[in-house]
């Protein structure tokens, strides 16, 4: 499963959703590309972004901003 909500995506990473948040803020975590809130107001993580973003830290970030 590529998007998952944010609370499973807590439950499974061990990050808080102030955590997730705060990664938002920041420009880590981008809206469309590392998580996105769906028309019913909840917070989705795409899992694969996230997973690069790890692995490749800002590089990750980045690459999505030119690919956007």
């Amino acid at each position: 499963m590529k998007w998952i909500k944010l609370k499973r995506y807590c439950e499974l990473s061990g990050d808080t959703p102030a955590a997730v948040h705060s990664k938002r803020k920041k420009g880590n975590f981008l809206d469309g590309v590392h998580c996105q809130i769906a028309g019913d107001g909840n917070l989705w993580i795409n899992v694969e972004a996230v997973e690069r973003w790890v692995e490749q830290g800002d590089r990750a970030t980045v690459s999505a901003l030119r690919a956007g």
